[in-house]
């Protein structure tokens, strides 16, 4: 993979981060879905709108992730969420990390973490936390290597395909 640079994301930025979402959503998580309307309004919820809805909350933070000047990939944070396990406050919710299928494995995912990771600190946060798929193990341990600690479960509110299971697990990172 060629360089790639990584930048706070504006409205500008919405109509890439509208096909980057998704596309890399659709690619991690098809076989989830058997529901083709449920899956289209999970797809729309990462769509240019959805993007510009995002960048206009106050709380919101996005980064873009760009190689060659295309968009592979992003975060979302919202400073001042409490976890749902224990409500602690103090913390930032990472949302959605989402690369293009091209752009895992590359360092991408990291440096969006790291950047999040630094305007949580100069915001005052003591952590930052996600919830993943639990059937998503390759996520699971990418968090892990990135040095989140599951903390405890939680459900997934959209519908999925019969039989697959709807468990989230809530990981948390401390900021030192």
């Amino acid at each position: 993979m060629s360089e790639f640079s990584i930048i706070r994301a504006s409205e500008a930025d919405a109509a890439d981060l509208g096909v980057i979402g998704p596309a890399a959503y659709a690619a991690a998580y098809h076989d989830d879905w058997d529901d083709a309307v449920g899956f289209f309004h999970q797809l729309k919820s990462f769509g240019e709108d959805a993007f510009l809805a995002t960048l206009a909350r106050p709380e919101a933070r996005v980064w873009i992730a760009r190689q060659d000047g295309v968009g592979i990939g992003f975060l979302t944070m919202f400073v001042g969420s409490l976890e749902p396990i224990n409500s602690r406050e103090g913390g930032a919710e990472i949302p959605r990390i989402y690369l293009l299928p091209g752009a895992r494995r590359g360092g991408t995912g990291k440096k969006l973490l790291e950047a999040a990771e630094a305007q949580a600190k100069a915001e005052g946060a003591s952590y930052v936390w996600l919830d993943v798929m639990e059937h998503a193990e390759w996520a699971i341990a990418a968090y892990e290597r990135w040095g989140f600690t599951d903390i405890g479960g939680n459900m997934f509110s959209g519908g999925l395909r019969p039989g697959r299971s709807r468990a989230m697990r809530v990981m948390v990172k401390e900021l030192k």
